[in-house]
């Protein structure tokens, strides 16, 4: 569900908790520290929102990480949500480096640990709106039986996804080609960041990868993350998801989504890109135009 949503229709207010290194997971002291701010604002903190692989860093957390996120989390008497929407998405065959929540806990995953998936994004059909919800708390699963009439999968669509999840030769050819395709558009995006000197995160799955730009904004602030946002989509025709977006306290930050595109059109848009980059640096921002950037198209 989307924060707009949550905030709307659940009354949830998300608070973020903020890490020295995002990669790498948050640490128990970064926790208490989130949690700790949240209740000096007078919120009333009730579960952790956990998404990996992570979106928009593309990194997999370790099965240490998690279990120390929800032992944190037990010890405050928070529930633990695992969005692992994007976890049939790593960049490797037989990929060993991720492990779904559930094996983590070995399948106890008691009252208060929930797992989320969905079709959208593994299987590329965000179209048929189907997302799954596993618990082993009753009562929740009750009061969601209850609301979700709203909401619920027609029988004939849940018929079509029973077939397409029980065909066992097609979702491994499928997912080894999907592999195998974001593997090689992240490369084509990271080789060109190189070449482009743009820091990045490395990633490890889904289908996006996350750009440090600060270095080309002449101020590290929202209002120039901005302007670099219109001066991609004007002269560029290239959309990337800014970091303010994200939550991301430093400016600067920019999400680049991969899978959208043809590798052919990804070749092109990174090159287009590269282009920009290049006469920012070279040039004033004031200088920057419709003249003087009529060859990045």
């Amino acid at each position: 569900m989307r924060l707009l949503e949550c905030q709307v229709v659940a009354g949830i207010v998300p608070f973020p908790v903020h890490m020295a290194n995002p990669a790498q997971g948050p640490t128990e002291a970064e926790l208490d520290m989130g949690f700790m701010q949240a209740r000096s604002r007078g919120l009333n903190p009730r579960f952790v929102l956990v998404t990996n692989p992570n979106n928009p860093l593309g990194v997999i957390y370790r099965p240490n990480i998690i279990s120390n996120l929800i032992r944190w989390a037990r010890r405050r008497n928070l529930h633990t949500i695992m969005d692992e929407i994007y976890a049939l998405s790593t960049h490797k065959r037989n990929d060993t480096s991720f492990e779904s929540v559930i094996r983590v806990l070995d399948n106890n995953l008691g009252d208060d640990v929930h797992f989320l998936w969905s079709i959208s994004k593994d299987f590329g059909a965000s179209g048929l709106r189907v997302g799954f919800v596993y618990s082993q708390n009753v009562t929740f699963m009750q009061g969601l039986a209850n609301l979700n009439i709203f909401s619920g999968v027609g029988h004939p669509m849940q018929m079509v996804v029973s077939e397409l999840l029980t065909d066992d030769d097609f979702v491994d050819m499928y997912l080894d080609t999907s592999r195998e395709r974001l593997r090689e558009s992240y490369i084509i995006c990271a080789e060109k960041l190189e070449e482009m000197v743009l820091p990045f995160v490395p990633a490890e799955a889904g289908m996006f990868v996350y750009v440090d730009f600060s270095s080309l904004l002449p101020e590290k602030t929202m209002e120039w993350e901005a302007k670099l946002s219109e001066l991609l989509i004007d002269h560029g025709r290239l959309i990337l998801t800014p970091g303010e977006s994200q939550r991301d306290r430093m400016p600067g930050m920019y999400r680049i989504c991969y899978a959208w595109v043809s590798q052919t059109v990804l070749r092109i848009g990174m090159e287009r890109l590269s282009r920009i980059v290049a006469k920012i640096r070279r040039m004033d921002w004031s200088d920057l135009n419709e003249t003087t950037l009529s060859g990045v198209i």
